[in-house]
């Protein structure tokens, strides 16, 4: 009975911690946060504001932003095909995220931070 219960609190943490994903808010015009900023998780096609997602992928921006970073023209195309590419995968997106090294992915968001946005990671 113990080992039940054991098996089965483990599948709930499990399937609480689904779900992981890098959160981006706009901050543009809601500089202090807010329910209504605009929102999206990368890589999770129309999970979040659907305006945002065409600014990111189709209008180009993604791909400014990470030039801009400077990430190595590998990880680069890994990293737009995850939030942007017909396979988009918000899982796929966080992988690629931290493995790149701390310094880049600082970088990285600290660039996300120049063009009016916040990036945030949840999960557990």
């Amino acid at each position: 009975m113990k080992k039940i219960l054991w098996a089965l609190g483990l599948l709930a943490l499990l399937a609480a911690c689904g779900g992981r994903g890098v959160y981006l808010y706009e901050n543009r015009g809601n500089p202090y946060g807010g329910p209504d900023r605009p929102w999206l998780i990368i890589g999770a096609r129309g999970a979040g504001s659907a305006e945002l997602e065409k600014k990111l992928c189709q209008k180009g921006e993604l791909r400014k932003i990470l030039s801009e970073a400077r990430i190595p023209e590998g990880p680069k195309e890994d990293l737009f095909h995850a939030a942007c590419g017909p396979k988009a995968s918000a899982e796929r997106f966080l992988e690629i995220y931290y493995g790149l090294p701390d310094q880049t992915r600082l970088r990285l968001k600290r660039t996300f931070e120049k063009h009016g946005y916040s990036l945030n990671d949840y999960g557990c």
